[in-house]
């Protein structure tokens, strides 16, 4: 389970398993740069699937609402038949 609080991790990540192939689900919180300097928050949950190409992206206007897609999306590949690998924070080193 992902803690909350201001004081829990800025990342999260879960690396898959299924057929000899590694994907990778993110979550993630930052702060965003827009074009007049200012900073922003930003959730959002990171998809890399080597099948699909690039990376993907997508930004969610909660922290809640990414934790729930990033869960989702972790559920949905165990359904079809992937192993987690790895589940936790990033590892360092």
């Amino acid at each position: 389970m992902i803690e909350r609080g201001n004081d829990s991790p800025q990342t999260y990540l879960t690396i898959l398993t299924k057929n000899d192939i590694f994907s990778f689900l993110g979550l993630v919180r930052a702060q965003m740069v827009d074009s007049d300097g200012l900073t922003k928050p930003m959730t959002a949950v990171i998809k890399h699937d080597p099948r699909e190409g690039q990376p993907i992206l997508k930004q969610f206007p909660s922290g809640g609402e990414a934790r729930r897609n990033y869960e989702e999306a972790i559920t949905t590949s165990l359904e079809r038949g992937w192993s987690i690998v790895y589940r936790g924070l990033p590892l360092e080193g």
